[in-house]
């Protein structure tokens, strides 16, 4: 059986002023009327209705869960004591499904990602779920072909195409590659030679194995954190269970799923996304995601309304449809509206919106944090 768990414990800085402490990146509203994580919620629909999801986030994200999805079980919110990257809590939201589902084939996502069309999405997954069925050493990472020399995502390496009958019985739905290795984020330069190699993939954190698989590597590869979630294997369903989880996500290292098992993991394969993706990681992403509402001059109005004279390619996102915001002789701008925060910034430095987190709290500025 199929089971997807959803990773909702980021914060999204670069998408500040709108991400903040108490509504986090994939609580934001882009498409749809809906927010980032229901949309990714909605998204497995085309799974199937016996697909069981769960979320994972910190506990400071619990509530913000609950408030975003009343109707979501409150059982399958999964909530790490203390937040030790995602080697440390996807290990433990294995071991909850193998003990619902000895056998659980586990689909790993982010919250915060915008795919089209999703039924060629889901078919990819499910295209990788046999996969993983048919050799459960296999460990399945989704891969976008790189459309820029980007420098903000970790690049995957294939090599030849993986002879398999599930591949032939998808046909053209995608190719399934062996894997070389993994990349971390480059240089320009370096990112520039991904791109002209053409066999290279961004690096989607998308993933998909058998749970037990997952276990049995972060046994090998960190065996620290192998035994402290061993010791809350053996507590699970009993009134000891919450005290030996929170004591032992204490002692677990702080370390990626990426450093941990899968840089080391000999059977890896990788499934080029044949479907759009975006993983709206800065406001530049919203040129992406309403292509057709730009103006003659590349300008962007969304959920506000703008008068652009003599600007050109500039993005605006404001709170209130009947507020104005007037552009004058502008470019490569983009503009985020709050109701106690501001955000101008050139496109080029849209990954320093970081740099504004930092000198808020220099300043103790909380409140806009």
């Amino acid at each position: 059986m199929i089971h997807a768990v959803i990773l909702a414990g980021g914060s999204g800085t670069r998408l500040w002023p709108e991400s903040r402490k108490s509504r986090a990146k994939q609580f934001l509203t882009f498409q749809a009327g809906r927010s980032l994580l229901e949309t990714t919620i909605r998204r497995l629909d085309h799974l199937g209705p016996d697909l069981d999801v769960r979320i994972l986030g910190g506990r400071s994200m619990t509530e913000q869960i609950e408030a975003a999805m009343p109707d979501f079980p409150k059982r399958n919110i999964l909530a790490e004591p203390s937040a030790r990257n995602t080697a440390p809590c996807i290990g433990w939201a294995a071991a909850k499904l193998i003990r619902d589902d000895p056998e659980a084939v586990m689909v790993v996502l982010p919250a915060d990602h915008v795919v089209s069309p999703e039924s060629v999405f889901c078919d990819t997954l499910r295209m990788a779920a046999e996969l993983v069925e048919e050799d459960p050493n296999r460990l399945i990472t989704l891969g976008v072909k790189p459309t820029e020399p980007s420098t903000s995502y970790g690049y995957i390496q294939r090599s030849e195409a993986l002879n398999s009958p599930v591949a032939k019985k998808y046909g053209g739905l995608t190719v399934p590659y062996n894997v070389v290795c993994f990349h971390e984020k480059p240089a320009r330069e370096k990112a520039a030679e991904f791109l002209a190699a053409g066999t290279f993939a961004w690096n989607a954190g998308i993933f998909v194995w058998k749970a037990k698989t997952l276990l049995e590597l972060l046994r090998r590869f960190e065996p620290e954190i192998g035994q402290c979630l061993d010791r809350i294997i053996e507590a699970m369903g009993t009134d000891r269970e919450d005290a030996v989880t929170e004591d032992q996500f204490e002692k677990m290292k702080r370390i990626s799923i990426d450093y941990a098992v899968l840089e080391r993991a000999e059977s890896i394969v990788m499934l080029e996304a044949r479907f759009a993706w975006d993983d709206v990681g800065t406001w530049c992403s919203l040129d992406r995601l309403y292509p057709e509402d730009h103006d003659a001059a590349g300008n962007l109005a969304v959920g506000t309304k703008i008068l652009a004279v003599d600007s050109r390619n500039c993005v605006v996102r404001g709170n209130d449809p009947k507020h104005l915001f007037a552009l004058l002789g502008l470019e490569d701008l983009v503009v985020i509206q709050t109701a106690d925060a501001t955000l101008i910034a050139r496109k080029d430095r849209e990954e320093s919106v970081r740099d504004v987190i930092e000198e808020l709290k220099k300043r103790n500025w909380n409140e806009y944090l």
